[in-house]
């Protein structure tokens, strides 16, 4: 990992610990799925992951956070929200946000006091920054706190970390709730906002990745990333999209030739004298860059760097000189499910090389700890009590191998000691 983002991912672990126990503003977006998933690996049971449900929210992204938190076994509560029922919400001020906001962390502190909760988090990043948030306003009012911003971490290292960890989603794009898809003034119904929903629901049918859809009363103005833009150059893909949305009740169905941007709804703003430009997201073109930020010490050797493995469809990194093997999240037990053969270096010197007694983390920098697998109580593995990553080493991996143990085992499930 790259030293300035390791240096802010410790400080960040600090920070969690320091907060001791939290309830987390968990959307299921990326950056609070970050949050949500390190705060229950540091703290436990004291981090409590509640999400919000109402009618800017589409049932497949509560149903996708759901599943998060069953991945995560976070402790999880959905909650109901209802800003329609505001009208200084449905009005759609350009300071809209604030009273979302102030609901959501209204409800969220009550949760904490009532759970006898010291903190609440949210997900907001260094970048969020770079754009107009009102939200802020009630989130400094009812002190809830940021540790990601805290922290330093933008929203491109958010991913960086999310894709070292393992976490699903880590290249998807951002997300936002429906009503970030109206121009400031225009009124927000329950129907409009269906609208908008069963249209950008159609666009992903039809396989675009990125997709908006920016309601101006009986205009749709459609963005999708800018590598997706020359699809529409077909005329039947436009003439379906066109049938669909005037079914939908749009008149008039544009393409924005300048593609996706997050917050293009912000342009005109200015606030204190601050111009607020749409950002591109420049993190839907990360994965190429990732791979520079990749590069892991051997929890083992220390001086070697892990190097990429795809074996059996199973994914791993492998130090090359003392042979050990690192994997995220539940990726050892696929493998060896699968009955992945590993490459080793000589076997006589990997399984004459010392094994060091306290491996550390490539990702998190914290000691491994000691796991087994129930019912295998011969197989040596050591684990991340934050990220759930877990290490084999060389010369266990050579001990195993030589025995037939993963040409033997389909499943397996570890436990810590």
């Amino acid at each position: 990992m790259d030293q300035s983002l390791q240096k802010k991912y410790k400080y960040l672990i600090t920070l969690i610990k320091e907060l001791d126990s939290v309830v987390v503003a968990f959307s299921g977006g990326l950056d609070s799925t970050l949050l949500a998933f390190l705060t229950r690996r540091v703290l436990g049971d004291r981090a409590r992951a509640v999400t919000a449900t109402s009618e800017t929210y589409t049932p497949a992204e509560l149903a996708e956070t759901r599943q998060l938190a069953g991945e995560f076994n976070l402790t999880h509560e959905v909650i109901s929200t209802h800003e329609l029922s505001c009208d200084d919400f449905a009005k759609n001020p350009i300071n809209r946000c604030y009273y979302c906001k102030q609901e959501l962390f209204k409800k969220l502190r009550k949760i904490a006091d009532r759970e006898n909760i010291k903190h609440v988090v949210d997900g907001t990043t260094l970048t969020d920054d770079n754009d107009y948030r009102p939200g802020r306003q009630a989130a400094r009012e009812l002190r809830v706190r940021s540790p990601l911003k805290e922290a330093g971490i933008t929203k491109k290292e958010v991913r960086l970390i999310s894709r070292l960890l393992g976490l699903p989603g880590w290249d998807k794009p951002s997300g936002a709730c429906l009503a970030s898809r109206f121009p400031y003034g225009e009124k927000i119904t329950e129907e409009k906002l269906r609208q908008i929903a069963a249209a950008e629901s159609y666009l992903k049918e039809l396989d675009f990745k990125v997709v908006r859809v920016r309601h101006h009363q009986d205009i749709a103005r459609i963005e999708v990333g800018q590598d997706e833009l020359a699809r529409f150059a077909e005329a039947d893909l436009r003439d379906r999209v066109n049938q669909r949305f005037r079914q939908l009740g749009y008149t008039y169905v544009s393409i924005d030739l300048k593609g996706y941007r997050s917050g293009s709804m912000n342009k005109k703003i200015n606030e204190a004298g601050k111009s607020f430009e749409p950002l591109t997201e420049p993190d839907l073109g990360i994965k190429e860059e990732v791979k520079q930020f990749l590069s892991l010490d051997c929890p083992t050797c220390r001086d070697h760097k892990l190097e990429e493995m795809n074996v059996a469809e199973s994914k791993y990194k492998q130090c090359p000189h003392c042979g050990g093997a690192w994997f995220s999240i539940n990726e050892l037990e696929k493998a060896i499910g699968r009955g992945v053969k590993f490459s080793l270096p000589d076997n006589t010197t990997v399984e004459n090389l010392p094994r060091t007694a306290t491996p550390v983390c490539p990702v998190c920098q914290t000691d491994l700890i000691q796991i087994k697998a129930v019912g295998q109580a011969d197989l040596v593995v050591s684990a991340c009590l934050i990220c759930q990553g877990r290490w084999m080493d060389g010369p266990e991996i050579a001990r195993q191998q030589k025995k037939g143990f993963f040409s033997q085992i389909r499943e397996m499930v570890m436990r810590l000691f």
